[in-house]
Protein backbone atom coordinates (compact mmCIF):
# COMPACT_ATOMS: atom_id res chain seq x y z
CA UNK A 1 0.00 0.00 0.00
CA UNK A 2 1.25 3.49 -0.81
CA UNK A 3 2.71 5.19 2.25
CA UNK A 4 4.21 8.39 0.84
CA UNK A 5 2.43 11.53 2.12
CA UNK A 6 2.69 12.98 -1.40
CA UNK A 7 0.32 10.25 -2.59
CA UNK A 8 -2.51 11.82 -0.61
CA UNK A 9 -1.69 15.29 -1.99
CA UNK A 10 -1.81 13.75 -5.44
CA UNK A 11 -5.15 12.07 -4.75
CA UNK A 12 -6.59 15.34 -3.50
CA UNK A 13 -5.66 17.23 -6.65
CA UNK A 14 -5.36 14.69 -9.47
CA UNK A 15 -9.05 14.59 -10.27
CA UNK A 16 -9.22 18.37 -10.50
CA UNK A 17 -6.13 19.09 -12.59
CA UNK A 18 -4.51 15.88 -13.77
CA UNK A 19 -1.00 17.32 -13.45
CA UNK A 20 0.79 14.78 -11.25
CA UNK A 21 4.27 16.29 -11.62
CA UNK A 22 3.12 19.81 -10.82
CA UNK A 23 1.01 18.70 -7.86
CA UNK A 24 3.70 16.60 -6.16
CA UNK A 25 6.70 18.70 -7.13
CA UNK A 26 8.32 15.50 -8.45
CA UNK A 27 10.08 15.23 -11.77
CA UNK A 28 7.81 13.89 -14.52
CA UNK A 29 9.07 10.29 -14.27
CA UNK A 30 8.70 10.11 -10.47
CA UNK A 31 5.20 11.59 -10.65
CA UNK A 32 4.19 9.03 -13.29
CA UNK A 33 5.63 6.24 -11.14
CA UNK A 34 3.56 7.41 -8.16
CA UNK A 35 0.44 7.68 -10.32
CA UNK A 36 1.13 4.18 -11.67
CA UNK A 37 1.47 2.85 -8.12
CA UNK A 38 -1.88 4.38 -7.14
CA UNK A 39 -3.48 2.69 -10.15
CA UNK A 40 -1.77 -0.61 -9.25
CA UNK A 41 -3.12 -0.33 -5.69
CA UNK A 42 -6.59 0.22 -7.21
CA UNK A 43 -6.94 3.62 -5.55
CA UNK A 44 -7.11 5.28 -8.96
CA UNK A 45 -8.41 3.74 -12.16
CA UNK A 46 -8.38 4.60 -15.84
CA UNK A 47 -9.96 3.06 -18.90
CA UNK A 48 -6.78 3.67 -20.92
CA UNK A 49 -3.10 4.06 -19.95
CA UNK A 50 -3.10 7.79 -20.72
CA UNK A 51 -6.76 8.52 -20.07
CA UNK A 52 -8.34 10.41 -17.21
CA UNK A 53 -8.30 8.71 -13.83
CA UNK A 54 -11.11 8.19 -11.38
CA UNK A 55 -10.95 7.63 -7.65
CA UNK A 56 -11.70 4.18 -6.25
CA UNK A 57 -12.26 3.09 -2.67
CA UNK A 58 -10.89 -0.44 -2.30
CA UNK A 59 -11.85 -2.04 1.00
CA UNK A 60 -8.28 -2.97 1.90
CA UNK A 61 -7.24 0.70 1.61
CA UNK A 62 -10.02 2.05 3.87
CA UNK A 63 -7.78 2.62 6.90
CA UNK A 64 -5.12 4.42 4.83
CA UNK A 65 -7.66 6.58 2.99
CA UNK A 66 -9.97 7.21 5.95
CA UNK A 67 -8.02 6.85 9.21
CA UNK A 68 -10.22 6.08 12.21
CA UNK A 69 -13.39 6.00 10.12
CA UNK A 70 -14.27 2.74 11.85
CA UNK A 71 -12.73 2.99 15.33
CA UNK A 72 -11.85 -0.23 17.11
CA UNK A 73 -14.51 -1.39 19.54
Amino acid sequence: MISKPEAFDLLEQVLQRGEAAHITGFKERSARDLLTALVADDILSSDTPKGPVSLRFPLDAAEALFPNLFPET
